[in-house]
């Protein structure tokens, strides 16, 4: 059988060619687009935010942004959106903001670019050795030390009167928070009567020594007067005294040595610019600041 071969004008070719063109150029444009935006989390009016848009500003922002986005990272990326949304009508008052701006950037960006070349050259070699973690922790034990404390709850009544009548209802059975926010004087019956965790070392010794024959749960049978009122305890909980392990301490004391290395390794490398640098202050005009 003899094959039969087909003839393509000129013409045809080129249609074919840029058709082939075509469906490459488009074929890579959707790859582009796609490896793009895998990474947005969110387009606000056209503009998007990625998720190196938002590691950054958790970067720039306090510590508990860094623990929110573990636990909640959606409350970060709806702040983020807000922001975006403020900046979108900022954009539209630029020009009358434009110096105002330009004055704060310049410091942000010393102040930022500084910090990096902090973080990532100069002190980016500084390692702590387990010998140094170790012997910090023999040498500082009383600052491992965890004393005991108690969660505390309190009401807080006018007369002796009133904090008799109370504590009479309390041994039948009502709610002692409950009293708490609705009959308290103190500014504690908005946490139904709750002082938070104290150390026991910080409390009277008379109420430090009733408190720590108590069990979570009691009542103080005293009734404890000062110049707020008249109060009525309870314990809500106890632990007791104990010193942290090394292991338990460890990451701490990293932090702490290495933030002390950095330290030292600044303040050389500020004697070594300042000793070479050339630098003059004009005292008579930095008087001015004071009228400023």
């Amino acid at each position: 059988m003899k094959k039969i071969k087909i003839k393509l004008s000129p013409k045809s070719k080129r249609i074919l060619l840029i058709s082939a063109l075509v469906i490459i150029f488009a074929g890579l444009i959707y790859f582009i687009l796609f490896f793009k935006n895998r990474n947005v989390v969110a387009v606000v009016n056209g503009y998007p935010i990625t998720i190196k848009d938002i590691l950054v500003e958790v970067e720039l922002s306090p510590s508990i942004y860094k623990e929110t986005l573990r636990v909640d990272p959606k409350s970060i990326v709806e702040t983020y959106i807000n922001q975006i949304l403020l900046f979108q009508e900022a954009k539209r008052y630029e020009r009358r903001l434009k110096k105002d701006v330009a004055d704060m950037m310049k410091n942000y960006y010393i102040k930022i670019l500084t910090k990096q070349y902090v973080d990532k050259i100069v002190t980016e070699k500084i390692k702590v050795t387990e010998e140094e973690i170790a012997e910090y922790y023999n040498t500082h034990l009383e600052e491992f030390f965890i004393p005991e404390k108690v969660r505390l709850f309190e009401i807080v009544l006018p007369t002796q009167e009133k904090a008799e009548a109370v504590r009479k209802r309390l041994s039948l059975g009502e709610s002692f928070e409950l009293i708490a926010m609705n009959e308290s004087i103190s500014a504690s019956k908005e946490k139904a009567g709750d002082l938070g965790w104290i150390d026991v070392r910080k409390l009277e010794p008379e109420i430090a020594a009733l408190v720590s024959k108590m069990t979570p749960g009691d009542i103080l049978g005293n009734i404890i007067k000062t110049e707020a009122g008249y109060h009525i305890i309870k314990l809500a909980g106890k632990t007791e005294s104990r010193m942290l392990t090394l292991e338990e301490a460890k990451s701490s004391i990293e932090e702490m040595l290495v933030s002390f290395k950095k330290k030292g390794e600044v303040d050389n490398l500020m004697a070594k610019l300042k000793d070479r640098g050339k630098i003059r202050v004009y005292l008579e005009r930095v008087e001015r600041l004071k009228s400023k």
